[in-house]
């Protein structure tokens, strides 16, 4: 009986690690893109509104490869504040994601 017990109690900590360091992947490959977008923000943005427009189009890709993970409204609120914070710097892509966060 006791060893059962343990055993459950490791298969669910298992279970437990393996799906934090999921969420631990993707929050790696959210913080890389949100930096890449911050430093062509920061940069002159006349000149980066083509690179803005790309980082734009995988930050979407990776937003529906987790969308499942995250829930519409988390997603929505990521879609909504990214477009916010490129408001001043590339109008298009502020579109884009508030087109996208309409699907959410």
């Amino acid at each position: 009986m006791t060893v059962g017990v343990l055993l459950l109690a490791v298969v669910l900590v298992a279970c437990g690690d393996n799906r934090s360091a999921s969420r631990k992947a993707m929050d790696v490959k959210f913080q890389k893109i949100d930096e890449r977008m911050a430093m062509l923000e920061t940069t002159a943005a006349a000149y980066n509104q083509t690179y803005l427009a790309k980082a734009t189009q995988q930050y979407l890709v990776l937003v529906r490869e987790y969308a499942n993970q995250l829930g519409p409204a988390e997603v929505k609120r990521r879609l909504l504040t990214k477009g916010d914070e490129l408001a001043a710097y590339c109008v298009p892509c502020m579109a884009t994601l508030e087109d996208e966060a309409k699907k959410y």
